[in-house]
């Protein structure tokens, strides 16, 4: 839905030549490059109104008329297939090359993701979706992940676009240090008919994140979209037995984190400034995630096993976060006692405390 944004703009003469083109079904490189300059000087008619409106983001006049050109432009009823693939294409060239600028404005930035978002699922959006992992503003990362959300189907049936896409992915969401964007990064990755193409980058993912967790264990909510993907029985179906025990060792750390701050918030800031509890929206990502890694490790090391923190937290949540890390222990083993939990025994061999 666009809210907001404005509508009825006077054509501009790079407009009307634009007007020619889109009911052409040839589109030969004269044309294309007219429709590549009309795409630079919208970029660069926002750029010049930098020292004019609020910084950064959506909210002035000159953004709002750039998102509608470009879907003024895009959704003409006038257009043809082959205007609308060029357009895309042209649009896509020239974020590129502007996501590649640090000195970008973000602002700009953010206009260029919407526009390429706002093409949905056109195939020749693809690469400006993928430079737009590496633009500096993070808002503009995140809506090239959602893009890539949007075309996963189209990705999934090209081999080659497809592994292109999970390392791409990969990349990114390693470097990502902005925990909302790197959800949506997660997200694209989730390619429910092909996991084995993407579980080695989730893997690499949980292990940097795994690292970073351990010397600032404060939670951030970002793997909850990794458990979704996951947590779906036709994913942990199409998973082998070596896989599976990967993916039993990388939740077990990462539950056992988890549950340690979910007991202790004296571990690593935020804290609430009032008390000495968890402020509330931590409490919930933690919550959420140690539902989805207990609902894994269930699936896969077998239901009644191990702990059951989801009792524990239907039992009165965070006044029995004492009951989770008992229970989390039923499934990963307690390093002070030494007793072992079901995740500790072959084939899994999770280390005695998820160390």
């Amino acid at each position: 839905m666009l809210f907001g944004v404005v509508r009825a703009q006077d054509p501009t003469a790079e407009d009307q030549t634009i007007d020619t083109i889109r009911r052409l079904s040839s589109i030969g490189q004269p044309d294309q490059e007219r429709i590549r300059q009309w795409v630079q000087q919208q970029v660069d008619r926002l750029a010049a109104t930098k020292g004019t409106r609020p910084e950064p983001g959506p909210s002035g006049a000159e953004f709002k008329k750039f998102r509608q050109r470009f879907l003024d432009q895009f959704s003409n009823t006038n257009n043809t297939p082959e205007f609308r693939a060029a357009f895309a294409a042209q649009t896509s060239a020239v974020a590129s090359t502007e996501f590649a600028k640090a000195e970008l404005d973000p602002t700009v930035s953010w206009g260029l993701a919407h526009a390429l978002l706002d093409m949905q699922r056109q195939p020749e959006s693809f690469a400006g979706l993928s430079a737009g992992l590496k633009a500096r503003a993070p808002i503009a990362r995140y809506l090239a992940a959602r893009g890539l959300v949007a075309q996963r189907a189209v990705i999934a049936a090209d081999k080659e676009r497809l592994a292109q896409t999970v390392q791409n992915l990969r990349t990114a969401a390693i470097a990502e240090t902005d925990p909302t964007v790197l959800g949506r990064l997660y997200e694209a990755l989730a390619f429910v008919e092909a996991p084995a193409a993407a579980f080695d980058a989730y893997l690499a993912i949980m292990d940097a994140r795994i690292a970073q967790r351990r010397l600032a264990p404060a939670a951030d909510g970002a793997e909850i979209a990794a458990y979704e993907f996951f947590r779906n029985p036709k994913v942990l179906a199409a998973l082998d037995a070596n896989q599976k025990a990967e993916l039993v060792r990388r939740g077990a750390v990462l539950m056992r984190i988890d549950a340690e701050r979910y007991r202790d918030p004296s571990l690593a800031p935020p804290k609430d400034a009032q008390t000495s509890d968890l402020a509330f929206t931590e409490r919930e990502w933690l919550e959420r995630s140690l539902d989805g890694a207990e609902e894994i490790l269930a699936a896969v090391v077998g239901e009644g096993k191990g702990g059951k923190i989801r009792d524990a937290f239907n039992a009165g949540g965070y006044e029995q976060r004492e009951a989770v890390v008992r229970e989390t222990y039923k499934w990963v083993g307690n390093a002070t006692t030494g007793d072992k939990g079901a995740a500790n025994d072959a084939p899994w061999n999770v280390p005695v405390g998820a160390p």
